[in-house]
């Protein structure tokens, strides 16, 4: 897009460090998931994702936790004391490595073909 004060080569300028900008991001964003994929093929867990507490557990990984607690379910099973806890776990996993021991994802603890022989959704 051209204003009237801009100049074409001001535009393509503007444009051409967008441009730039964007592929230094993809590359950050490239390099973090490189790190990330060598951390788990060496057998550790990247606490990428896990479970909270709630009243009513959906997951047998949300069994046992009390408010404000969440549970990795990427292959430790680690608690963490807070959102904040497990936001630095998952933003630098090899600073505490932890080897992944169990299942990665969740496992409900009432499957749909359950519901739908109770009269359930």
């Amino acid at each position: 897009m051209f204003y009237d004060d801009e100049t074409t080569a001001d535009a393509l300028q503007a444009d051409h460090e967008a441009q730039w900008d964007a592929d230094l991001i993809q590359a950050e964003m490239e390099a973090a998931a490189r790190r990330l994929a060598a951390h788990g093929k060496a057998g550790f867990c990247t606490h990428q994702s896990a479970v909270g507490c709630i009243p009513e557990p959906v997951y047998e990984e949300q069994i046992g936790l009390k408010p404000g607690q969440l549970r990795c379910t990427s292959g430790c099973n680690t608690v963490f004391e807070s959102d904040e806890a497990w936001e630095a776990a998952s933003a630098a996993p090899e600073s505490n490595p932890v080897p992944r021991t169990g299942h990665r994802g969740t496992t409900p603890l009432r499957r749909s073909d359950d519901a739908a022989q109770n009269g359930g959704a």
